[in-house]
């Protein structure tokens, strides 16, 4: 992820519709909450039940770079219902290495804090620019390796699961990126019986094509759109039209100087759009760019989103 939204890949459409916070509000008033509910009424002079709200998810990522700043014991979970503790590096022999984590030291509290929280962290793996270890990582010589070593560290750090971030070399290697994915749900299914692990992977237009993300959507929870640059629209319209249920995709939201949204409105229209459209929620990346840390007007929208604030 990381660099990602640096490249420029994905096309810039225009915004549509862009909502501030009072009309997420009364967007959401209107709906009947967060999963677009709309209470109870009549029908044939009876009372009809009140549908369930939706549960939406707010993803983030948690970057070993930014712990030392805003350590776990300081981290606010509230805006977030999944945590990408960022990141570890795959190796072109099937190992890990500590990479942007910086140090394996960051992770027991990271976690701790999270699951005090009641929220789920998981475990990154690769980021942008680390797309020639994964495809030497996960040929057939080394992937069982690979698979091994990622459960094996979600296992021993008490994760809730893992994130596949292979961004370069996906099409020259669709058949180990899918057998790659495919086998990390396996091997959690395997080592966690009758628990269910989140597995995600991070996809966008310009390196992961929708055919072979459509291959991989089977086997995970979310395809993270890495739309930092646009409105996302045209990533979802792509995505969708590959055959990947909406409900698997995550919409990305770059909140850094100079990415798409830097606003409080934009990031409103994006959690209206995920939430009309049938996604799974939104990404962020990441809240080392939030100003203020915990007040940032833009956390407005993600908690309205997750009904943590009313």
């Amino acid at each position: 992820m990381r660099l990602a939204p640096l490249l420029g890949k994905t096309r810039r459409v225009r915004t549509a519709g862009a909502l501030g916070a009072a009309a997420a509000v009364a967007l959401l008033a209107g709906c009947g909450g967060p999963g677009g509910g709309t209470g109870t009424g009549t029908q044939g002079g009876s009372p009809s039940a009140a549908p369930s709200p939706r549960t939406y998810e707010s993803f983030t990522s948690y970057p070993g770079w930014i712990q030392g700043s805003i350590p776990p014991d300081r981290f606010d979970f509230s805006p977030w219902t999944v945590i990408s503790d960022f990141g570890l590096w795959p190796t072109g022999t099937g190992g890990i290495a500590v990479g942007d984590m910086g140090t394996l030291s960051h992770i027991p509290p990271a976690v701790r804090y999270a699951h005090k929280a009641g929220r789920t962290i998981i475990m990154a793996v690769g980021e942008q620019g680390l797309g020639p270890a994964f495809a030497a990582g996960a040929t057939p010589q080394y992937r069982t390796a690979l698979i091994n070593n990622i459960v094996g560290y979600v296992s021993k750090y008490n994760f809730d699961g893992a994130d596949i971030d292979w961004e370069e070399q996906v099409p020259q290697n669709e058949a180990n990126y899918v057998a790659l994915v495919s086998g990390v749900r396996a091997a959690l299914d395997r080592a966690f019986p009758g628990r269910h692990m989140y597995l995600s992977a991070d996809v966008n237009l310009g390196q992961v094509p929708p055919a072979i993300a459509a291959k991989t959507a089977p086997y995970v929870d979310s395809l993270n759109l890495e739309t930092f640059q646009d409105n996302g629209m045209s990533s979802v319209a792509a995505y969708t039209a590959a055959g990947i249920p909406a409900s698997r995709l995550l919409l990305g939201i770059g909140i850094a100087p100079g990415y798409y949204d830097t606003t409080e409105a934009s990031v409103s229209a994006k959690v209206r759009y995920a939430e009309s459209h049938g996604l799974r929620g939104t990404l962020l990346w990441q809240p080392g760019d939030l100003r203020p840390y915990r007040t940032d007007p833009r956390l407005i929208p993600l908690r309205l989103m997750i009904n943590t604030e009313r």
